[in-house]
């Protein structure tokens, strides 16, 4: 989660509830009964990627997902490059294409995995601001993706001394 969660009261069915409001990297926005933690909008865990993953690696099938629609663009696709000229959009197209991606919560690879919203988007630093009156949840959202790989431990010593010894973060 990049913030800390909001506390507020919303109102449920004509009634009003204490809750807690979290915002994640993901987009995805949970609210919760304060007292109890259970969700006061449907949370259901749904299949999420697996294949690319390190073999030694454990995936979860699923991830929760709240009912309340996404802060954020939950899917990439080489239709979505961007650039200034069209040999920029086919350069992006073309990196797109060639990345391990099938979704939110897709595992890093060996190969190469795009991760989005990724680090710096979904929602961010500042968390939410609820209004009470008008039930309405602010949250700074962006979509931005990040390309990760994964580096054999046994690698890693060359892969610094390739970049001048920096590491990666």
């Amino acid at each position: 989660v990049p913030a800390q969660p909001t506390l507020t009261t919303i109102e449920i069915e004509g009634r009003p509830r204490d809750a807690v409001v979290q915002a994640t990297k993901m987009g995805l926005l949970f609210v919760l009964d304060r007292d109890t933690g259970e969700p006061l909008h449907p949370v259901e865990e749904r299949p999420v990627p697996s294949s690319g993953a390190v073999p030694s690696e454990v995936i979860s099938p699923t991830q929760p997902f709240p009912s309340i629609p996404a802060l954020a663009r939950s899917s990439l696709e080489p239709e979505d490059a961007w650039g200034f000229t069209p040999w920029d959009r086919g350069k992006c197209r073309e990196q797109i294409e060639s990345l391990n991606y099938e979704g939110l919560f897709t595992p890093p690879s060996l190969e190469g995995t795009i991760m989005y919203p990724g680090n710096a988007g979904g929602s961010n630093w500042g968390g939410i601001a609820v209004d009470p009156v008008r039930q309405l949840a602010f949250v700074r959202s962006t979509n931005i993706a990040w390309v990760v790989e994964l580096i054999p431990r046994e690698d890693y010593e060359d892969q610094k001394s390739a970049r001048g010894g920096h590491g990666y973060g």
